[in-house]
């Protein structure tokens, strides 16, 4: 089963009252009709959703404010000291281990003046020192030097109260690391729902977890973060057309019929290469691949499945690889086998997106298959990965179409499937929870916008709560 902690958690008061704003967020004179913006049910989705910088401002207040959002993995912060740095919406973050070896996140920005306190992108460290006016926090977030302190603010300033802000909850499942500015939102395990199942045989089939590959790749990307997130949700449509080339240089296998689409809780998963149950379990075919190169990985992946399928039964273990999938709002997974990344689509606007994008291995494979599941990433989905490059193009050329006046008046068609969802349990087997359908499907899509016009159209936490209640799909 998923494993679950509460990593560390703010002082009561004085760091982590609530930071939503106001309907100011939304320009002067502009209404939203959120009825208008999208119909899932209908299967379609308005172009404005990707391009109208009202959404996006409602987006960041009312989705990134309080959505659970991925920082990072535990085996990048094995010492006291160790610290990488991130986003959560467009607020810059830093996540730490203390000196006490406590994992902590905190918003990267002085509380003098604003500045970031942490401008590298990893290292270690036992304090940090705004280059402004030099105001020192410890790696725990205590406010430690202020200079001339005791002439110009002893009684008018208490140090321990202003400390670097805190994120409101910080979660781990697996060795990955959540965390969410609101207070008052669901604890992780909740939040994740039915997907911790799916999220059990990603990163819990290993006996010793997954570790991340060191180093981060990061590139922008001229197109909405939603298109990415969509994309990684559900969408098995496009990989025949968009990644052809890749298929007929002979180096992918092409796509098939089968498989399945999957939602539940607030994730969503799809993939190719479900079997069914009457396969031999222990027979060579049970075991494929997204590439027609050689797997360094079957073997040892046959041995998953099996202790796997001991732990949690024939039909979940035929899941392993899972495929791809996204956790909302902007965290998704690609798991083919032979290669496993994890990556978060970082807002920079409607019209512009960061990918933060992390390799991964498992962690008792020996050096040599670990090093042939770091190559296999970066020649897909590295930077100028095969595969990486088609999409990259795709969301920027669909961000070009969308942003004119009539482009962006149009609906975006999300009707492949539509009227043909399924218990998750008709469509793959065995006990798993959630709702979808088969691999040509876009129930994930329109999950994906439930689940966003639920948070968009909730003035407060507990509001959310209830609208997804009554759109619950495990």
């Amino acid at each position: 089963m998923a494993t679950h902690k509460r990593v560390a958690q703010p002082a009561e008061g004085r760091r982590a009252g609530p930071l939503f704003l106001s309907d100011q967020t939304i320009p002067p004179g502009v209404t939203l009709d959120l009825g208008g913006l999208a119909d899932p049910d209908a299967g379609w989705v308005s172009r404005r959703v990707y391009v109208d910088p009202g959404v996006y401002e409602l987006e960041l207040e009312r989705v990134f404010a309080r959505a659970w959002l991925y920082l990072g993995h535990v085996s990048q912060l094995r010492e006291p000291g160790d610290y990488i740095t991130t986003m959560m919406g467009e607020d810059p973050v830093i996540v730490v281990r203390g000196a006490d070896g406590i994992v902590r996140a905190f918003l990267n920005s002085c509380r003098h003046r604003g500045m970031r306190v942490c401008r590298a992108e990893e290292g270690n460290t036992s304090f940090f020192r705004c280059p402004y006016h030099a105001w020192t926090y410890s790696n725990e977030g205590d406010l430690r030097g202020v200079p001339k302190y005791r002439r110009a603010y002893e009684g008018v300033m208490q140090r321990e109260d202003f400390g670097l802000f805190p994120v409101a909850k910080l979660g781990e499942i697996h060795g990955l690391l959540f965390a969410t500015w609101d207070p008052e939102a669901p604890e992780l395990l909740e939040y994740l729902g039915g997907f911790a199942v799916y999220m059990d045989l990603i990163f819990g089939r290993d006996p010793k977890g997954i570790e991340i590959i060191p180093g981060t790749h990061r590139w922008t990307i001229e197109g909405n973060w939603k298109h990415a997130a969509e994309n990684f949700a559900c969408d098995m449509y496009h990989v025949s057309s968009a990644h052809q080339r890749t298929a007929e240089l002979g180096m992918m296998n092409e796509v098939e019929d089968h498989g399945y689409e999957v939602s539940a809780g607030a994730g969503y998963c799809g993939n190719q290469f479900s079997r069914p149950i009457e396969d031999d379990f222990e027979s060579e075919e049970t075991i494929h691949s997204f590439w027609t190169m050689p797997n360094p990985v079957t073997e040892p992946l046959k041995e998953r499945r099996r202790a796997m399928a001991e732990r949690v039964g024939l039909e979940a273990a035929r899941l392993i690889p899972i495929g791809h999938a996204s956790i909302f709002p902007n965290f998704s997974i690609l798991d083919v086998e032979s290669m496993l990344l994890v990556r978060v689509q970082q807002p920079v606007g409607p019209n512009k997106m960061m990918v933060h994008q992390w390799g991964c291995v498992d962690a008792s494979l020996d050096e040599f298959e670990k090093d042939a599941m770091r190559k296999q990433y970066v020649i897909a989905f590295g930077p100028a990965g095969l595969l990486e490059q088609d999409d990259g193009e795709n969301w920027r050329e669909c961000q070009q179409g969308m942003r004119g006046y009539v482009g962006r008046n149009l609906e975006t068609n999300m009707r492949l499937g539509l009227g043909r969802d399924l218990d998750a349990r008709e469509v793959i087997g065995g006990t798993v929870p959630g709702r979808g359908g088969g691999i040509w499907s876009e129930a994930n899509q329109r999950h994906f916008y439930r689940h966003w016009l639920t948070y968009m159209a909730s003035e407060s936490s507990a509001d959310v709560r209830t609208r997804l209640s009554e759109v619950s799909y495990g």
